[in-house]
């Protein structure tokens, strides 16, 4: 892409929780990261959580460490803004009551006065969806919303009349590059010309067996599938997966291949000398990510490296299940669960490999930032992102073959001609997710769509 990107983008989130949501919260954080970096006016990060504000405190000096310069990130939030200035609220609401039969979630402003009545929908797959009202409370006299549908198109249609005013164009286009399917979904209100929707995917849609014919994860995912019209853009992480969706599901919407970028993140301390013995794993402990199937795979690593170490960094709410398997086995001395760190970066610069035992994934932001390091990754060759990424930066093994993962893990930590080839395509491999490569890679795709008239609209138009 050449030249400057004129328009306005907003990263679009459910919410922004590093310390809760790991691997999401990286992708979008790099997303932002990668539009600045590229040269676009700097990004908003819009969220849409009703948690408390020090937890948004907490996200944006997240975000400042990850490398987005102070001076030019912004992170916006529906419900702060509708507490402290809610006439933007009344005046996309009509008169209305609260739907019979609900309870209702009530938000008070910094004074205790009313503002905003939340529906509580008890279905955590598609409570979103409802069209119950949202109630306003308006001095003496209450408006409505209906649905939380209708309450975020409201917010957006206010942040980007905002940023139209402060440009001085009324016509001045907007890209808001949704992160969240639980979002996207309900999108389709928005029908302004002006506005392209772009919606980026973070995991892979496949269940067990997670083949390119297994069946969807979850209802989410078949709703979200035959709804990708309602989009502008669709932007899939890894070649692989764009292919395979193109393939099986109908639809107009056009598609590209970014990645996620890594995050530039320093090492804190001096790393010493590397281990020649030492392999780490850096995910949250859930059953996606099989660290079961790590500590089997040890037994065999240590029966012929005896001395050889697996660090495993994260949480999650498998840990006791995951220290009894290590306790079984008799690994208390190789295997160690050493929990959330905030410099997982040293970590890997003092390793000698990087495992990744996951069933799937979305793209594997972990494996990029290992490579980054210098540090070979041993990995099942499962969808989607580890045969894209790593190359010569490692050893793929076929899903489930857990003494292949041990040999491989063996053949890196004895083998220093092989470690320094591996180490050596690791770097260069990374490379290509660096944020201002991606960036560029991102705008010129944006570029493409601003370029045409909105293609959901047009979808609806001839429906």
């Amino acid at each position: 892409m050449t030249g400057s990107f004129d328009a306005d983008v907003v990263v679009l989130t459910s919410r922004f929780a590093p310390e809760k949501d790991g691997g999401y919260a990286v992708a979008v954080m790099s997303r932002l990261l990668a539009v600045q970096r590229a040269g676009a006016s700097p990004p908003l990060l819009l969220t849409l959580d009703a948690g408390p504000p020090h937890d948004r405190e907490h996200a944006a000096a997240f975000a400042i460490e990850s490398g987005m310069p102070s001076e030019s990130f912004t992170m916006r939030n529906l419900f702060d803004e509708a507490l402290r200035d809610p006439r933007w609220l009344s005046a996309s609401a009509r008169p209305g009551e609260p739907t019979p039969g609900l309870a209702y979630r009530q938000l008070r402003d910094d004074q205790g006065t009313p503002v905003l009545s939340l529906p509580v929908i008890n279905d955590p797959s598609g409570w979103y969806l409802s069209e119950a009202n949202v109630v306003i409370h308006d001095g003496d006299r209450d408006l409505v919303l209906s649905g939380f549908g209708e309450l975020y198109v409201a917010w957006l249609s206010h942040v980007a009349e905002g940023l139209r005013a402060a440009a001085g164009d009324d016509e001045r286009q907007l890209v808001v590059i949704c992160e969240s399917r639980q979002v996207g979904e309900v999108l389709h209100r928005w029908r302004d010309p002006r506005v392209r929707i772009v919606h980026t995917v973070h995991n892979s849609h496949l269940a067990s067996p997670f083949d390119r014919s297994a069946p969807l994860r979850d209802d989410g995912w078949r709703r979200w599938l035959e709804g990708m019209d309602n989009f502008d853009l669709v932007v899939w992480p890894t070649h692989a997966q764009r292919s395979e969706v193109d393939q099986r599901f109908p639809h107009r919407v056009p598609f590209a291949s970014v990645p996620s970028a890594i995050l530039p993140r320093p090492s804190r301390r001096a790393a010493p000398r590397r281990s020649a013995d030492v392999v780490i794993m850096a995910c949250r402990l859930v059953d996606q990510k099989r660290v079961d199937l790590a500590v089997r795979a040890w037994e065999e690593v240590v029966r012929l490296r005896p001395r050889a170490r697996l660090d495993v960094y994260g949480n999650g709410p498998l840990r006791d299940r995951l220290a009894a398997l290590i306790r079984e086995r008799g690994l208390e001395r190789a295997v160690r669960l050493r929990g959330h760190s905030d410099d997982v970066r040293t970590a890997m610069e003092q390793a000698r490999a990087f495992l990744s035992t996951s069933a799937f994934e979305g793209q594997g932001l972990a494996i990029i930032e290992a490579m980054s390091a210098g540090l070979p990754v041993v990995s099942f060759d499962v969808r989607y992102g580890p045969a894209e990424i790593i190359g010569d930066g490692g050893i793929l093994v076929a899903p489930d073959d857990v003494s292949g993962i041990a040999r491989a893990i063996v053949a890196l930590l004895e083998d220093d001609d092989r470690w320094e080839h591996a180490s050596a395509h690791a770097r260069r491999a990374a490379a290509r997710f660096a944020p201002e490569v991606v960036g560029r890679h991102l705008l010129s795709e944006l570029d493409a769509v601003l370029a045409v008239p909105a293609s959901r609209l047009c979808a609806l138009a001839e429906a």
